[in-house]
């Protein structure tokens, strides 16, 4: 509990106590005993709301004390309890309230005192359950707002990621128009190049050149419409990337097409920094299924010619990292003790059917 809390919980013990002390004169011992016993149990109030309302009827049946009871029943409303416990509990303290315990025998019921003893009656009973009820309320209306308030956070949110998703929608249509263009424009002219050219080696690098650029505009016609390429596309990868790859082991079972297309990109990249990187060396690469997650592996040899300068601005093997651990996976990229480099990605794989 909060300070608060603890300072009205004392306050109302110390009112209780202090209102058993005033009337001192009109109880018995017995009966001021009892009553301190209950004003200390008032604390309890909040937790045990029935048991405490039961102890608190018999110090109204005093006749003089009535602080407990006013705050037993306010509880019992208050609580998350069922109407018909309030009613229940308002009912027995209007007839405690009303019936003369002490001098039940010799009472006069004259038609003041009764008027005077119903309106008591209906006062004790009435009042503080309507409070109880009152401040459950306020609560159940105050976490209402709250909920309401949440729901409009999480739709601003969510009107906020779609302005920004359809933006990125547009962006990439607009790369997609400028470089498609071009890319059309290399197949074009690689083309022409293959037929006019002289030799065969020079027909054939601007075959695969022309080649190259459609295989570029179909996979960023992919990526905008969100369908990557997967691992059936793995063997294209590796035929293009034949003169520096010189052993596959590809086992990769079935995965789901996120799981495919991140598998992808990472031997993707790994080829194309083993090009740029380490020219003349060879690679081997290995995509596998071990058990609940697919195990990529992309390791090269020692670069035989000059290196070039590592591109400093580069995100490739960080994005990479970072899809990789959207789904659950990781991914090292390290020198190997022989000179290479190796990288290595884990991917898990969901048991459910996808």
């Amino acid at each position: 509990m909060t300070a608060r809390t603890w300072a009205v919980e004392a306050l109302v013990v110390v009112l209780a106590v202090a209102e058993v002390l005033a009337t001192r004169g009109w109880l018995e011992d017995w009966m001021a005993a009892g009553a301190l016993v209950v004003a200390g149990a008032l604390v309890l109030r909040r937790r045990f709301p029935r048991t405490v309302l039961a102890l608190a009827l018999a110090t109204l049946a005093t006749g003089v004390l009535w602080l407990p009871v006013l705050c037993a029943l306010h509880a019992l409303a208050a609580s998350e309890r069922r109407r018909g416990e309030v009613v229940a509990g308002s009912a027995a303290v209007a007839v405690v309230a009303f019936v003369p315990w002490r001098d039940l025998g010799g009472h006069v019921w004259s038609l003041p005192d009764t008027t005077l003893a119903i309106l008591l009656a209906g006062l004790l009973a009435v009042a503080p359950a309507a409070l109880g009820l009152l401040g459950r309320a306020r609560a159940e209306l105050a976490g209402r707002l709250a909920e309401l308030a949440l729901s409009r956070e999480r739709e601003r949110r969510y009107a906020a990621e779609q302005a920004a998703l359809r933006e990125r929608e547009r962006l990439a249509r607009d790369l997609h128009d400028t470089a498609a263009h071009h890319l059309s424009l290399i197949s074009l002219r690689a083309g022409a190049l293959a037929a006019t050219a002289d030799s065969a080696p020079y027909r054939e690098e601007a075959a695969a050149l022309g080649e190259l650029g459609r295989r570029a505009a179909a996979d960023l016609r992919r990526a905008i419409r969100h369908d990557g390429p997967g691992l059936d596309r793995l063997p294209e990868l590796l035929e293009a990337a034949a003169d520096i790859v010189a052993s596959v082991h590809l086992e990769p079972g079935d995965c789901p097409p996120a799981v495919q297309h991140t598998a992808y990109r990472i031997v993707q990249e790994a080829l194309t920094n083993i090009r740029r990187h380490a020219p003349g060396a060879s690679a081997e690469v290995s995509v596998r299924r071990a058990g609940g997650a697919l195990r990529i592996t992309v390791r090269n040899t020692p670069p035989s010619g000059p290196c070039a300068a590592p591109d400093q601005g580069g995100h490739g093997l960080p994005g990479l990292r970072t899809r990789a651990a959207a789904l659950g996976g990781t991914l090292t990229a390290n020198p190997t003790p022989d000179g290479g480099f190796a990288v290595n990605a884990t991917l898990p794989v969901p048991t459910a059917a996808y």
